[in-house]
């Protein structure tokens, strides 16, 4: 089985687990759902949202140079002095 359905089957499962604890407000049953619930974030959050975690990395990486683009730009007054000419 891959291990991406693997995890995703375990997180289904846990929903419906948290949906039946709700329904039939079984205390143990919550403590269970909560420690499947860690158990999945702490393993297989890595599996289930790679794709996810190297886009928002990418981006952030993206927004990094950016802003220290824009920090340097403020700081040496290159902004202003472009303002300047234009008026």
């Amino acid at each position: 089985m891959d291990p991406k359905a693997k995890w995703m089957l375990l997180l289904f499962m846990d929903v419906l687990l948290f949906i039946l604890a709700l329904s039939i407000n079984i205390t143990p049953l919550y403590f269970l759902v909560i420690i499947l619930s860690f158990y999945i974030y702490k393993n297989g959050n890595a599996v289930l949202f790679k794709e996810y975690d190297e886009r928002k990395k990418q981006k952030y990486e993206e927004y990094k140079v950016v802003q220290d683009a824009a920090k340097q730009a403020i700081r040496k007054g290159n902004l202003l002095k472009k303002k300047k000419e234009l008026e």
